[in-house]
């Protein structure tokens, strides 16, 4: 079987594009011999994030996805491919998405579609343009994989049969450089986060909880744009409580994780997010949300054995959760070993890529 996996992998970093990585990573190492699999960098050339004007995110769509779609085109008349995965964030690449299964179906190509955002159960709805449009993807498309069950019951109850139910998978590196630094020591009162620093990822309410705590330190790490700095400056001013350290190697991110004493993510909404897996390999306390597959994750509460769960947007709640994590060294002890035997347990990068091929193997 040859496959073409159409995915980002090069370009501005985020969660599918580390997906991608460990993906390519363990075919290399352990079943180049028994699949041929390319890779599709449809890599996006500029950061793009919800808060841009509307016509600006279309525009930058616009100059990336031709160019991309003009890629595609060029290597299915260089090559004969069985089938094509898709893997998209919806939203404005879902145009991209109906292209190009439109187009691979033209040459006889299989198209499974991978949507890794959490948001489906509110698209339907909300019967908007996005949802109008995932629609007409998902009724051409051979195989639709989700990687939350809110989503997968959503789309199930459309009467939709072509869908399946996948985690991410927790890569590889992060338990070798785990395993490889086990003299980190945690930094009692450090609060780490980790992602794009965008509204939508709660940073805000993170700030005004965190401004509450006595004796902590914040560090967050991610991609961060001007605006974005300039504004929490202007709010926050320089305070020695927080750092805002912007981007780091990867191998850096999983140390500061093992260094934290909490690990915290307030986001709005949320597909299946790697940072909560590498921070669970990492061992962390983690205090989150229940959007998107962060509750399967987790199977989290106010009193979750996995992690700490708080309503998104309720900054009260967020600074009582920390506040108590934070004071409660058994509960972290806890939470940090349940959180590793869950994703050795659960999310092991073999199980996924297995279930991934059977997947492919059916059509």
């Amino acid at each position: 079987m040859k496959v073409l996996l159409g995915s980002p992998l090069s370009g501005v970093q985020g969660g599918i594009s580390r997906w991608t990585e460990h993906i390519i990573g363990y075919y290399k190492g352990n079943c180049a011999d028994s699949l041929d699999l390319q890779l599709l960098d449809m890599g996006r050339s500029q950061f793009v994030n919800i808060n841009m004007p509307t016509w600006k995110r279309f525009y930058k769509a616009f100059v990336d996805y031709c160019e991309i779609i003009k890629e595609f085109k060029k290597t299915l008349k260089s090559d004969k491919y069985d089938l094509l995965h898709l893997a998209s964030s919806a939203s404005i690449s879902l145009i991209k998405d109906y292209l190009m299964v439109q187009i691979a179906k033209k040459h006889g190509v299989k198209t499974v579609v991978q949507y890794h955002f959490g948001r489906i159960p509110y698209l339907k709805i909300a019967n908007n343009w996005e949802w109008k449009l995932l629609v007409k993807v998902i009724r051409m498309a051979d195989r639709v994989v989700v990687i939350d069950k809110a989503s997968y019951e959503a789309l199930i109850s459309c009467g939709f049969n072509n869908i399946s139910l996948l985690p991410n998978p927790v890569a590889p590196v992060v338990c070798d450089i785990v395993e490889k630094n086990k003299d980190i020591v945690r930094e009692p009162m450090t609060i780490l986060f980790t992602g794009h620093v965008v509204k939508t990822k709660g940073i805000y309410e993170l700030l005004e909880a965190c401004k509450n705590l006595k004796d902590i330190k914040l560090k967050i790490v991610g991609h961060i744009t001007d605006d974005i700095r300039k504004s929490i400056i202007e709010q926050y001013g320089t305070p020695d409580w927080f750092d805002i350290c912007g981007e780091m190697p990867y191998e850096s991110v999983i140390k500061e994780m093992m260094r934290c004493d909490v690990f915290v993510l307030p986001t709005y909404t949320e597909g299946f997010p790697n940072v909560i897996l590498e921070s669970m390999a990492s061992g962390c306390a983690i205090v989150s949300t229940p959007v998107g597959a962060i509750p399967q994750m987790l199977e989290g509460d106010e009193n979750g054995k996995y992690g700490i769960l708080v309503p998104p947007q309720d900054m009260e709640k967020l600074q009582t959760a920390l506040e108590r994590v934070l004071s409660d060294e058994s509960l972290k002890s806890e939470l940090r070993s349940n959180a590793i035997r869950r994703v050795n347990e659960r999310y092991n990068i073999a199980s996924v890529w297995n279930q991934m091929v059977k997947i492919w193997e059916t059509l």
